[in-house]
C-alpha cells in the first residue's frame, strides 16, 4: 500500500470560513502560551506540530498589541497558516491539514 499525502492548493478563505473558525476558535484552550522570551525556534516547532496536528490552534500571548500583531504575521508567515483573528491577547490560526489517502 501506498500512502500518499495529497496538500490543496492554499487559498485565502473567505471572510465566512474565517467567521466559522472564529467561533469554533473562540471555544478552544489556548494550545500554547507565547511568553517575554518570544518566539523561539522551540516555541516556533511546538506551533508546526500543534498545526500539523489540530489545524486550528489559539495561542496567548504574554506581550503588548504591537507585539503580537508582529508575532501574528510573523507566524502566518513563516508558518504557512492563516492568522484568522484574535481577542485580546490569544489569536486563532488555521492551516488546511494534508489528506492521507491510501492506494
Amino acid at each position: 500500500m501506498l500512502d500518499a499525502i495529497i496538500m490543496e492548493d492554499s487559498t485565502p478563505l473567505s471572510s465566512a470560513e474565517k467567521k466559522e473558525l472564529r467561533g469554533i476558535g473562540q471555544r478552544l484552550k489556548p494550545h500554547l502560551h507565547i511568553g517575554k522570551q518570544g518566539l523561539s525556534l522551540t516555541v516556533s516547532n511546538e506551533i508546526e506540530t500543534a498545526l500539523a496536528k489540530n489545524g486550528l490552534i489559539k495561542i496567548r500571548f504574554e506581550a503588548d498589541r504591537t507585539q503580537i500583531k508582529e508575532y501574528c504575521e510573523d507566524i502566518a508567515k513563516t508558518r504557512s497558516c492563516e492568522h484568522i483573528g484574535g481577542v485580546g491577547k490569544t489569536s486563532i490560526f488555521f492551516r488546511e491539514m494534508a489528506e492521507e489517502i491510501s492506494q
